[in-house]
């Protein structure tokens, strides 16, 4: 939802940058005496340009500056995104987010927009049908038009079958420049025009540029009219109809319904001081005009296009715009010139060989940052570029997230110092492999998209040793300056730090376990460093409550089978899963769970989401350990110390 949210914005402000600059050309073309109705051409190109979303492309040089690159870069994709979320791609062997799951403030923008939207067609819709309804008495006059004393002043009803109305009081010459004027809207398509660009300009209702659209082409359509109504005519003639314009504008209230023209709407000065002033132009003055108008036109239609970053070749991958909807492809194998890459190894620094690079990349917008709190690095591709696995291993998951979008989690193993290396690739358009599957360097893993919370087509690719977040870039083969040079004394830090987390997360069965049916290794079920409360199962409280923000990823402790996944009133969205033996572990008060009974889990893999759901009063998770149905005390162990 926000990748269309910010594409239509997008949208919106291609549209207002038009709006604006056709005003500026419009001003200047009055000034020159150009006939209004090559300005209403002018307004309806910036009418197409607030809802098409393609145009004329037209290529511009790549900034030299990096971060203007990237922000052209970025505007470029969003153009390219779908105005239309596409349909979510299914999750092998996981349960989908509830619906409530996956809202966000991004669907909160949307459901107003829409309110805004749904308001000004109804006030449109009503106001038809009430001015409908008031001269629903009118007589068809010897003039085909209709009058009555229902009819105050002249105008234009109806969409498909327009018809005129026009006062009885209204007789004589000036008479006859009213139904030209009303007949010649009729002519040019006007009662039809007019509604649709208002129904555009409700869509674009926050954009102050599209109402300045609206009422400029509204403007200049009246104008059109009054110069074919005047055309032709002595200085009394023009006099006479502009005090007939004057009579009906001072009549009470004009009518503004969208399915309406009025004769006496607009700016009725305005209209007076251009008529009286107003002459044909000659050829050549009226070729430059129509020549003015035309590149003006071509202009709004115009879609800019920064040429693509020279660092690598651009993958044979479809774009937004011309992919048609096709089945995900079958997982295959990457060309030779990949080859399967080593895992690296933090004692030697110098020698320490590098994951294979996931995706043949544009550029990359964001690099993983601790200070920002961004986990990973943005690696920007065309929708549909294929990513690869870093390195062999073993998926742990492929499935949706209401962050990561769709992603796909390799376990990589444990390098020589014992070092156990994981891999995340986030914001796929589709998964092509399963959990379980082993994978090898370089085989298609999924396919770049936009799910979840970005900005742009992309991959999010994060790493992990032994559970600690590191840094892609010292361990992946970038191209050129977007790879870091790993020194040992940045990789003595990464190792300190992993081998205190493991320290830290890990309790075996000779830290106080031994009873739990033989399982060698336990992890904690939340990132640390956990808040705890107490076991007490005497006082009705058989487990522990970590603390944790809404929406943490809550992990199985150990490899097993979910034997339940439900909701209870006073659990709330809860896990339960059977290791064997008579072990299992339960976990309580989720946001939402992404797995179902009957599937496997292996350790460490994301069981669901913290929440509060059930019998709770803040954010926690609430996790139980049975052996044999009796609870199990783990309060002694590293595991779960207080």
């Amino acid at each position: 939802m926000r990748s269309t949210v910010l594409a239509f914005l997008l949208l919106s402000a291609r549209g207002g940058v038009a709006a604006l600059a056709a005003w500026l050309v419009c001003r200047a073309l009055r000034r020159a005496h150009s006939p209004s109705r090559l300005l209403c051409w002018l307004w309806l190109a910036v009418g197409l340009r607030f809802v098409l979303p393609w145009g004329i492309p037209l290529k511009l040089p790549r900034p030299e500056s990096a971060p203007l690159a990237a922000a052209a870069d970025t505007v470029q994709e969003l153009g390219e995104l779908p105005l239309l979320p596409p349909a979510p791609a299914a999750a092998a062997a996981a349960a989908p987010l509830p619906w409530y799951a996956r809202l966000t403030p991004w669907h909160a923008l949307a459901a107003v927009w829409l309110v805004g939207v749904l308001v000004l067609a109804v006030r449109g819709a009503v106001g038809y049908l009430k001015l409908k309804r008031c001269v629903a008495l009118a007589c068809k006059t010897p003039d085909g038009c209709y009058g009555g004393a229902c009819v105050p002043t002249p105008f234009t009803l109806g969409f498909v079958r327009p018809r005129v109305y026009l006062p009885d009081s209204l007789q004589g010459p000036a008479r006859q420049a009213v139904l030209l004027h009303e007949r010649t809207h009729i002519r040019r398509r006007d009662p039809l025009v007019k509604p649709l660009f208002y129904a555009v300009v409700c869509l674009h209702w926050f954009n102050p540029l599209a109402w300045l659209a609206l009422c400029a082409f509204e403007h200049d359509m009246e104008a059109a009219c009054d110069e074919a109504a005047v055309q032709g005519c002595t200085l009394a003639e023009r006099s006479t109809y502009c005090e007939s314009l004057l009579q009906f504008a001072m009549q009470g209230r004009p009518i503004r319904t969208p399915g309406s023209l009025a004769f006496g709407q607009g700016s009725v000065k305005e209209r007076i001081v251009h008529l009286l002033h107003y002459r044909r132009l000659g050829a050549g003055a009226l070729a430059l005009c129509a020549v003015a108008v035309g590149v003006s036109v071509t202009a709004c239609m115009v879609r800019p296009q920064v040429e693509a970053s020279h660092a690598g070749p651009e993958p044979p991958a479809a774009t937004a715009e011309t992919a048609e909807p096709t089945p995900t492809p079958a997982p295959t194998e990457t060309p030779a010139a990949m080859p399967a890459a080593a895992l690296p190894t933090l004692n030697d620094a110098a020698n320490s060989p590098r994951f294979a690079c996931p995706v043949q990349y544009k550029y990359i917008s964001r690099f993983m940052s601790k200070d920002s709190g961004h986990r990973g690095d943005d690696l920007h591709a065309a929708e549909g570029t294929e990513i690869y696995a870093a390195a062999d291993g073993v998926v742990l998951t492929a499935q949706e997230h209401y962050s990561w979008g769709n992603f796909v989690e390799i376990d990589h193993g444990t390098d020589a110092d014992g070092l156990r290396w994981v891999t995340l690739y986030a914001h796929m358009k589709s998964c092509a492999v399963q959990v379980g599957q082993t994978v090898t360097a370089g085989q298609v893993i999924g396919y770049v998209g936009h799910t979840g919370y970005t900005t742009g087509n992309a991959c999010h690719f994060e790493m992990h040793v032994n559970g600690t977040l590191v840094e892609p870039r010292y361990f992946t083969a970038y191209d050129g300056s977007d790879a870091a040079e790993l020194t040992q004394e940045k990789a003595d830090e990464i190792l300190a730090e992993a081998v205190r987390n493991a320290s830290s997360d890990q309790v075996t069965a000779a830290d106080g376990a031994a009873a739990l049916s033989g399982v060698e290794l336990f992890t904690l079920p939340v990132a640390p460093p956990p808040q705890v409360s107490g076991y007490d199962p005497e006082n009705g409280h058989p487990g522990i409550d970590f603390a944790a923000e809404e929406g943490a990823e809550v992990y199985a402790v150990a490899d097993g089978i979910v034997t339940t996944a439900d909701y209870d009133a006073e659990k709330g969205n809860y896990v339960v899963l059977d290791h064997g033996g008579g072990l299992e572990t339960e976990y309580q008060h989720l946001k939402s769970s992404l797995v179902s009974a009957g599937q496997s889990v292996v350790q460490c893999q994301v069981l669901g989401y913290v929440g509060s759901t059930g019998n709770s009063t803040g954010p926690h998770l609430h996790f139980e350990a049975r052996q044999d149905s009796a609870p199990a005390d783990l309060t002694g162990t590293a595991l779960l110390a207080e």
